[in-house]
């Protein structure tokens, strides 16, 4: 009986620690990831036409409940740049997964802050697709569900490509930013 006592306290502080930690993980994940979506944006071969609004470069920032969080990876992801090839950016922020404001106004790039629910990713992935748009997450798994890029964490944090998302997009990156990219081939 008192092993029990023990062990439950003890097992309920190792969920609460592990959850804290996978937090941490998720957290610096899309620290991390926000600084290399600038870089997934700036090898579209394309980007410098995927403008609207006065000649600007769209970028979305999509969250589910959380845009202070969003507008922090937005200032990681700008730094002191606030352009791509001399185009301004625009940056603005969404929690709507459906996209409905931007069928007309498509962004050159969207970013997940926060993971979205199964069919969001879905959505997100066939919008990605139809409009030509780097959907972009820093969430593990999410690449091998479809999403255009993300990172992989491995010995050096690097882009992560899916290849066959790229090919239905109709994306093309530059052939230097594969030299230091992860593929993911379905």
């Amino acid at each position: 009986m008192t092993k029990r006592r023990f062990i439950a306290p003890l097992l309920a502080l190792s969920l609460i620690v592990g959850s804290i930690l996978a937090d941490d993980l998720t957290d610096v994940r899309a620290q991390a990831g926000a600084r290399l979506f600038r870089a997934f944006l700036s090898a579209d071969i394309d980007v410098d036409k995927k403008t609207v609004d006065k000649n600007q470069i769209l970028v979305l920032f999509l969250y589910s409940d959380d845009k202070n969080r969003a507008a922090n990876l937005a200032t990681r992801f700008l730094g002191d740049a606030k352009d791509i090839h001399g185009i301004p950016l625009n940056v603005e922020f969404s929690s709507d997964t459906s996209l409905a404001n931007y069928k007309a106004r498509v962004p050159a790039g969207i970013f997940l802050a926060q993971p979205p629910n199964d069919a969001a990713l879905r959505s997100l992935v066939r919008y990605g697709i139809e409009h030509h748009v780097i959907v972009y997450s820093p969430f593990e798994g999410n690449v091998e569900s479809g999403i255009t890029g993300g990172l992989a964490v491995e010995a050096q944090v690097r882009p992560y490509v899916n290849l066959s998302t790229l090919s239905q997009s109709n994306i093309s990156l530059k052939p230097l930013f594969f030299k230091v990219t992860k593929v993911f081939k379905r």
